[in-house]
């Protein structure tokens, strides 16, 4: 019987085989590396390629639109790099008269006379803006007194059972809208407490603004947008008018398009947790709709 081969036969048989996968894997590992350099060092467009009418990013510092010719993206709520030549305002509730209006104002508005809702306008103001561009509206609200403190509207602690006294809440003065007829656009100049945010008067300004453009702002021709003007120093409530339906910054002035069916459904939310302690045989009307929806889910 012949015998298996000897041992540096089978060395000479196993040592090419040993050296094809060595070969192997070094070709697999040169491939991994050109193509994970080639995906690290390659732009991700796609992302902007995909979408681009309507890709907008939020966060807490800024909000990018993207632009539909090409993939140009541009910061338009950026806090920073403002044209102080438009700023015709100083801070916060005392302004002087509008020497210049945004450029982009009579863009929007067209050719014909039109009628501007002002809120929060000295008189002065809306006489400078009168006639520029149509017919200027001050619209009257009463103001909240000074002793109306934000802890009025979100207290920190609720009596739910009512020990101590009788829940309460104070109501924000609206203007009366019955008044006023349609109006093009709404433009408003919002009070900005760069230290203080929480202020009871500048949100009433937004809730007057909101409800002026839901009940009175004339809409586009699907019916779904109206057009809001703001001039603040600081960034409006993104709450009542969002990121997504900013058309347009120019220094202080904001252009907003808000979809009134969502801004509808914002302003019949409590407008403060102090709501949320009354008692509900109190407000049986307001309750009613809640009330018929949860027994359709019922059914």
């Amino acid at each position: 019987m012949v015998e298996g081969l000897s041992f540096p036969q089978r060395i000479i048989k196993v040592t090419p085989s040993k050296a094809l996968v060595i070969r192997i894997n070094l070709i697999f590992l040169a491939f991994s590396i050109i193509v994970y350099a080639a995906l690290l060092l390659r732009p991700s467009l796609s992302l902007y390629h995909e979408n681009a009418a309507s890709l907008v990013r939020c966060s807490m510092r800024e909000c990018h639109h993207k632009e539909e010719n090409g993939i140009k993206v541009k910061a338009v709520l950026e806090e920073t790099h403002i044209d102080e030549s438009i700023n015709n305002f100083p801070n916060h509730n005392k302004s002087k008269n509008i020497e210049k209006v945004p450029s982009f104002l009579s863009k929007i508005l067209g050719k014909g006379k039109k009628k501007i809702g002002m809120v929060n306008m000295d008189e002065e103001d809306v006489s400078e803006w009168n006639g520029k561009l149509g017919e200027a509206i001050s619209v009257k609200f009463e103001h909240v007194t000074d002793f109306f403190k934000w802890e009025d509207l979100f207290p920190e602690w609720i009596d739910e059972e009512e020990e101590s006294d009788v829940p309460s809440c104070p109501e924000v003065p609206m203007p009366e809208f019955e008044k006023y007829g349609k109006m093009d656009v709404i433009v408003a100049r919002l009070p900005c407490n760069e230290k203080e945010r929480r202020d009871v008067f500048r949100l009433q300004v937004h809730l007057v603004v909101a409800n002026l453009a839901v009940k009175k702002g004339k809409r586009d021709w699907n019916n779904k947008r109206t057009k809001v003007v703001l001039w603040s120093k600081c960034r409006p409530m993104m709450d009542l008018f969002g990121c997504n339906e900013l058309v347009k910054r120019l220094g202080d002035w904001w252009f907003f398009e808000p979809e009134i069916a969502k801004l509808e459904h914002k302003l019949s939310l409590p407008v403060g947790s102090c709501q949320l302690a009354l008692p509900l045989w109190g407000q049986a009307p307001s309750y009613l709709p809640l009330t018929q929806n949860l027994h359709e889910y019922e059914l």
